[in-house]
């Protein structure tokens, strides 16, 4: 079911996209409407799943975490889930993303070092039943739109 978006919903979405801790009064404000309706549309996005969850940007190097990397890997499609599970219980995972391409996943990746995501490369992932491959590209720079793209 599509759920009827206006110029006022709009509004709080990207305020909120920008900065997720703005507090209903400074909304209010931004919108030109009461805190109340303000309340009320944050509840019906969330309710309809157009918010889904409030987060933190972590700046994982200064928790000792100085690698930052993608893999693209290459399953055994009736190891799914079993994979899936696998991956997210591991903590140097951030994110798993289904894809189409010449991988299957493509997955999020912390790591202490360089040696840190060596290790897990070559022995964590590759211990998982039905993991084929894997292409890692180690990300230099992250760049991140600070403002809702519609």
């Amino acid at each position: 079911m599509k759920v009827k978006i206006d110029d006022k919903d709009l509004m709080i979405l990207r305020a909120l996209y920008v900065d997720a801790r703005k507090r209903l009064a400074e909304l209010s404000d931004v919108v030109g409407i009461s805190i109340t309706a303000v309340r009320n549309r944050i509840t019906k996005l969330i309710r309809h799943r157009i918010i889904t969850g409030f987060y933190v940007d972590v700046d994982f190097s200064k928790l000792g975490y100085g690698i930052h990397a993608l893999s693209g890997v290459k399953i055994e499609p009736k190891f799914r889930e079993e994979i899936m599970k696998s991956l997210l219980a591991s903590k140097k995972v951030l994110n798993v993303y289904e894809v189409t391409g010449d991988f299957d996943l493509l997955i999020e990746i912390i790591a202490k070092d360089i040696d840190d995501l060596r290790k897990f490369l070559t022995m964590d992932i590759f211990r998982i039943p039905g993991v084929k491959k894997t292409n890692t590209m180690i990300i230099l720079k992250k760049y991140r739109r600070r403002s809702l793209p519609i």
